[in-house]
């Protein structure tokens, strides 16, 4: 599998929040971050039935986003492809809307594509300057904060600037974060979801 020479590159960094989600969210905003929304996400990964996606490295990825007061929002289409990077990741990412939501999961099942796995996850997003900065809570695994930007430069500015050097990089991607653990737990049938 060929990525296009002008594919959108997704470059972020992705750090390890302990402690209390409300006191990091008052750090962002007093460092300047601008409040956009409060999200839930279900995240669902996709692929051929012989596993192509996964032998490339690559992941088709659909998710459905319901905001704090109920409304369901077009869910997001996006494919991935191989990962470079350690602490701060680059990788191609192609991205886009589909509505409504589960017409798109009756697309891909068209096209022969098997749901592999499903996680949710709680995202309060921000912006600042160029970048656009994301507080998770994930069942399981706590929560994490990722700061997207268009250069590595970029995130790491965004980074010392928000005052945010004192965190630990998290390598590990969500999807590895849950596909091991839903390995282990084969009761939970593939879905990792908040009580």
């Amino acid at each position: 599998m060929t990525t296009p020479q002008h594919t959108p590159h997704e470059i972020e960094i992705k750090l390890r929040v302990s402690g209390d989600y409300e006191i990091m969210s008052q750090r962002l905003c007093h460092a300047g971050a601008q409040y956009l929304r409060d999200v839930r996400e279900t995240n669902i990964f996709l692929d051929s039935s012989d596993g192509q996606l996964r032998a490339v490295r690559a992941a088709l990825r659909l998710r459905h986003q319901i905001t704090r007061e109920g409304q369901e929002l077009p869910s997001v289409v996006t494919w991935k492809g191989q990962r470079t990077g350690n602490q701060i990741s680059s990788r191609p990412s192609i991205d886009f809307s589909a509505q409504p939501p589960a017409m798109a999961e009756l697309l891909f099942s068209a096209l022969g594509y098997v749901k592999t796995m499903e996680f949710q996850k709680r995202r309060r997003s921000y912006t600042f300057r160029d970048c656009l900065v994301e507080l998770d809570e994930m069942p399981v695994f706590g929560f994490f904060l990722e700061i997207e930007a268009p250069t590595e430069a970029a995130v790491a500015a965004a980074r010392r600037d928000l005052a945010l050097e004192d965190l630990s990089v998290e390598e590990t991607s969500y999807f590895a974060m849950v596909r091991e653990y839903l390995q282990n737990h084969p009761e939970l049938a593939g879905k990792l979801h908040f009580p």
